[in-house]
C-alpha cells in the first residue's frame, strides 16, 4: 500500500485476491471457491484479522445474472476511499457501499475480468457482509448465493466476532478497502 502511495490508516480493510488464507501465497483462482484473503491491518504492518473471504460472485449469480450485463466483479490492484459505511446487508449487520467504486461485468460468465466492460458507479450494492444473519451460522463449502459480488466472509463467527469490533475501532464513519491481486503482493514478501 506505502509502494502505492495509498492512504493508511490506524487500522486498513484489505482483500487479497486469489491467495492461500493461512499463508497469504498465490492460488490458481477459481469461480465458486472461498480462495481470497480479508485481512485487516495496522499501520505498522500488524496483522489484526486474517480470514477466508471472496471478493468475487459465486457460480450461482455468473450464471443466473442480477445484471442482464452480468455479474460484477470488484476491480484490484485498486484501492477505493470512503467507500463504504456501517448498515445491514439484508439482516446482517455489515459494511455497505456509500461511494463509487469501479468494476467489470461479466457478460460471458467465464469468471474472469479479461475482456469484460468496465463499470463505474456508487449504487452497485456491494457490500462487506458474511453468510448468516449470527455469530453462530455454520460456513458454507462453495460461495453459491452468498454474493452477487459483494465481499463476503466465510465464517459468521469472526465476521461478527473480529471483524465487525475491529471496524467499530476504528472510529471512522467511511471505511476504505484495498483489493490486491496475490500475484502482486508476492513481489513484495
Amino acid at each position: 500500500m506505502k509502494s502505492k502511495g495509498w492512504r493508511i490508516r490506524p487500522l486498513n480493510i484489505v482483500y487479497l485476491e486469489d491467495a492461500n488464507a493461512d499463508t497469504w501465497q498465490p492460488t490458481q483462482g477459481k469461480l465458486d471457491e472461498w480462495d481470497d484473503v480479508r485481512i485487516v491491518i495496522s499501520d505498522i504492518g500488524e496483522v489484526l484479522l486474517s480470514c477466508e473471504a471472496t471478493c468475487e460472485p459465486g457460480a450461482y449469480y455468473t450464471y443466473n445474472r442480477m445484471n442482464p450485463k452480468g455479474a460484477f466483479r470488484i476491480a484490484n490492484d485498486v484501492q477505493f476511499l470512503d467507500a463504504w459505511e456501517f448498515g445491514y446487508h439484508y439482516r446482517q449487520s455489515a459494511l455497505v457501499q456509500c461511494g463509487t467504486i469501479i468494476g467489470f461485468r461479466d457478460a460471458n460468465e467465464d469468471g474472469i475480468r479479461v475482456g469484460d466492460t468496465k463499470v463505474q458507479g456508487d449504487d452497485f450494492y456491494v457490500n462487506q457482509h458474511t453468510t448468516g444473519d449470527s455469530e453462530d451460522a455454520s460456513a458454507p463449502d462453495k460461495v453459491g448465493r452468498w454474493s452477487a459480488g459483494c465481499l463476503v466472509g466465510r465464517y459468521a463467527s469472526t465476521h461478527y466476532g473480529k471483524f465487525l469490533p475491529l471496524c467499530r475501532q476504528m472510529g471512522l464513519d467511511k471505511f476504505d478497502t484495498a483489493i490486491i491481486p496475490s500475484d502482486r503482493f508476492a513481489q513484495f514478501s
